[in-house]
């Protein structure tokens, strides 16, 4: 079983890109699951086959100690830690080869906190992998592609799993913004001049570098469904080779 969690800031489209990518997988006859961890979801725009809802929401935890939404979010997170053995026997008993995982919106409160990276311990199997996915709209500034590169490789090294960075809502950017986004990932050199950055700063990005970058990005849009097979190559290339193949249960 292949578990991939995506992980990104709110508003990145994580669950938007679920949505397209399960969709896709379905057309092409792959078995595939999907799995909401958003304790405070209030719409899906796909159906869940195992979802932290059922247990425990974020809604009826803010009403029941009367906590904010932030801190009913992390309760919330804190709690589903107790379920993460029954979340487990559920992702099993659908019995797909690979499995969706959506993460709760506010990354921050799920990958930055010792729950969420439990959660992560406790879903993954044999084979697993993190989807960080960036917003193309604000990775399109050298300043905003900066930021999800560093915030990219924290969840590298907090989830310590194998990770594709999927740039999502292309559909909204130029060729030549994406041809840009694409240079900055390639050549350090090039974003840190085009950030005009500080000596400190430079040596920040060069370290990003060193430490492997953010990869080659994989340019998606959940609307439209452009790049959804470059995705999908690039998830099943970490455990195939590259071989257009059923992944193994």
């Amino acid at each position: 079983m292949l578990v991939v969690f995506f992980i990104g800031t709110a508003g990145s489209g994580k669950s938007s890109l679920i949505a397209a990518l399960y969709n896709w997988l379905d057309e092409q006859d792959y078995d595939v699951a999907a799995v909401n961890l958003d304790p405070a979801a209030e719409y899906l725009p796909y159906i869940p086959d195992v979802d932290i809802r059922t247990k425990i929401t974020a809604r009826r935890i803010m009403k029941q100690f009367k906590l904010g939404p932030n801190a009913s979010i992390i309760a919330a997170v804190d709690m589903a830690v107790a379920e993460a053995e029954k979340i487990k026997e559920e992702v099993e008993a659908v019995g797909a080869p690979i499995v969706l995982v959506d993460t709760p919106g506010q990354m921050e409160l799920f990958a930055f906190r010792e729950s969420g990276a439990y959660l992560v311990q406790k879903l993954s199997d044999v084979h697993n992998l993190v989807v960080y996915v960036g917003d193309a709209t604000y990775m399109q500034t050298p300043e905003g592609f900066a930021t999800t590169a560093l915030l990219a490789l924290s969840s590298r090294i907090r989830f310590k799993l194998p990770q594709v960075l999927a740039v999502n809502k292309v559909d909204l950017l130029s060729e030549e913004q994406l041809e840009r986004i694409n240079a900055w990932a390639s050549d350090v050199e090039a974003l840190a001049e085009a950030l005009g950055a500080a000596p400190l700063e430079r040596e920040i990005i060069r370290a990003v570098a060193g430490l492997g970058g953010i990869g080659e990005p994989v340019f998606v849009s959940a609307l439209n469904g452009s790049g959804l097979d470059k995705l999908y190559y690039a998830i099943q290339l970490h455990y195939t080779g590259g071989e257009d193949s059923q992944l193994p249960p």
